[in-house]
């Protein structure tokens, strides 16, 4: 850990502009944000954000894990309801996305490891169990760092696309054409484009990131969210990523899903199979009026409730 912060969100406008949009009760208040850090991992400076109670207290920390085209701030609406419900949050930006420093082509297997390596640090800190909140992409990603570790006590999801099929590929791109000749035209020239770097917009259905077209439109502009680039080497590793553990052979942890019932990116079809596969204890929750990004009511609250029976439940368990 470095205690110089090489950047802040503080220098950044989007974020605060997004508040707006979120319910009252899940807004970063003034006097109340997220502490930032740095975590010196690997090539990397990892950019974390912190969200602690007043009382810390509860035995399970959370980490939550965005998808492509996000970074850790995204997620407060989150962090603030686990917060003001006594638990402590991380937020990592992914590198490619947020204040995340990265030198050189980085791939998916990184955020994997990333995760991986984000789980050992915090149990090592202060002997918290941790639990995985991932949404969009960073529910497989969440998925696949906890098949690697033994430190994870839960998993909750808004996502279990796998991106090796074809009709994932597809659904998760911006148009047919491109999910369908992609991940080929990516494999088979990826001494060429794996340097590349491509607007995230331009590669997915970025119109869908939320139900409110005004809300995208800002999105749309936050150049450390998804008004980003990201390099195609990333995107091939994607669509190449398979989990150590396959999901009939999965019973380290319970795994609670949300299913953001206007989802139009990443909708309850793409997901179910590979849920249906899964071998722990699982269950599911719809959430009503939430978009790809969980944030409207009556949805946000459902999954803040379910998420906080979920965890008191888990940490009653182990």
């Amino acid at each position: 850990m470095t205690n110089e912060l090489i950047d802040s969100y503080n220098n950044y406008k989007y974020w605060r502009l997004f508040q707006d949009y979120f319910p009252e009760e899940f807004r970063i208040r003034e006097g109340e944000e997220p502490i930032e850090e740095y975590w010196d991992w690997t090539d990397y400076h990892v950019h974390l954000d912190r969200y602690v109670p007043h009382e810390n207290n509860r035995n399970i920390k959370l980490i939550l894990v965005h998808g492509g085209g996000g970074n850790g701030r995204l997620l407060s609406p989150i962090g603030v309801a686990m917060r003001d419900q006594g638990f402590e949050c991380v937020a990592a930006d992914m590198p490619g996305f947020g204040l995340t420093q990265i030198g050189k082509p980085n791939s998916y297997d990184t955020w994997v490891d990333l995760v991986d390596a984000l789980i050992q640090k915090e149990t090592s800190r202060d002997g918290k169990k941790v639990l995985l909140i991932g949404i969009s992409l960073g529910g497989m990603l969440s998925y696949h760092a906890a098949c690697r570790s033994d430190q994870v006590v839960g998993l909750m999801v808004s996502s279990l696309a796998d991106t090796t099929k074809k009709e994932v590929q597809i659904q998760l791109s911006k148009n047919k054409l491109l999910g369908t000749m992609a991940y080929s035209a990516l494999k088979n020239l990826k001494s060429i484009t794996d340097n590349i770097k491509v607007p995230i917009k331009a590669t997915t259905k970025m119109w869908a990131m939320a139900n409110d077209q005004s809300f995208v439109k800002l999105l749309k502009k936050d150049k450390v969210g998804s008004g980003s680039w990201v390099y195609l080497k990333f995107l091939r590793t994607l669509f190449e990523a398979t989990p150590d553990i396959e999901p009939e052979n999965f019973d380290k942890c319970p795994l609670l899903f949300f299913q953001p019932l206007e989802d139009h990116i990443i909708p309850w079809e793409i997901s179910k199979p590979f849920y249906d596969r899964l071998a722990c204890e699982k269950d599911v929750v719809f959430l009503d009026n939430c978009g790809h990004i969980p944030m409207e009511k009556p949805g946000i609250d459902q999954l803040r409730d379910a998420a906080v029976k979920f965890i008191n439940e888990v940490d009653g368990s182990v």
